[in-house]
């Protein structure tokens, strides 16, 4: 198997709003794609969390490209964090900054060198391959759901990430723009090494990018594996979330 990208190792924690724990070992390579699906409640978000560092399990460790999060030297942030993009379920744009000054964020506070003008074309072209240019002057209480998210995710990779982390990325969007988003991440992964993991609710075309589906249940992998092999063996009631 190719170089871990992300290692959860006997994963243990409780899961808010539902009686059951968190319990999982899983490993995706460097440069997979894989979608985390299956009912509410089953842990997917949290996998997200933990994967990114936002909360730290009650028991095993998670290591993301080679750094376990519980080993913050004095407690000061990984640098391992500006090679990771993450977009939660609250997106998390700045309000009182338009979507281009969003996007533009990464690049302002981390590449201070850059001039202008290639600060501006290099959001630009973000905003053009998420068909989001004609709202780069909007605020985002001006944006819908799918806007801000897909602004989210412009944002996320500005730094070329080497890990993007995806909780319910399609929330919002019609058909034809997932089907873009779909294309657009299959684009940056082409272009550049890009582990994927991301976090849906129900079946989506975005699904089809992947190549492994986690399926969730109760806190624990159910199965894990290509969508073909899921859809072929999962039980009838959970065939909904592989297709």
């Amino acid at each position: 198997m190719n170089e871990a990208a992300l290692i959860l190792e006997q994963v243990r924690m409780p899961m808010l709003g539902s009686p059951h724990r968190l319990d999982v070992d899983l490993r995706i390579g460097a440069g997979e794609f894989v979608a985390v699906v299956g009912p509410s409640r089953s842990g997917k978000s949290l996998i997200v969390e933990l994967a990114a560092g936002l909360v730290s399990p009650e028991a095993g460790r998670v290591i993301l490209l080679g750094h376990d999060w519980a080993v913050d030297v004095n407690d000061e942030p990984s640098p391992v964090r500006l090679r990771l993009g993450a977009v939660l379920q609250q997106p998390g744009l700045m309000s009182n900054m338009t979507l281009f000054n969003n996007v533009a964020l990464p690049l302002r506070y981390h590449r201070a060198s850059m001039s202008e003008r290639d600060r501006e074309s290099a959001v630009m072209a973000q905003l053009e391959r998420l068909r989001l240019v004609p709202m780069r002057d909007r605020f985002p209480a001006e944006l819908n759901q799918g806007e801000v998210r897909r602004g989210a995710i412009a944002r996320a990779l500005m730094l070329a990430p080497d890990v993007l982390l995806l909780d319910d990325p399609v929330a919002g969007l019609d058909a034809e723009m997932v089907l873009t988003l779909k294309a657009y991440v299959e684009e940056r992964q082409a272009d550049q090494p890009l582990t994927v993991v991301a976090a849906l609710r129900s079946f989506s075309p975005f699904i089809e990018g992947a190549d492994r589906l986690v399926l969730l249940r109760d806190g624990r992998v159910e199965a894990d594996g290509t969508r073909d092999a899921l859809a072929a063996t999962v039980a009838p009631a959970l065939r909904r979330y592989v297709g």
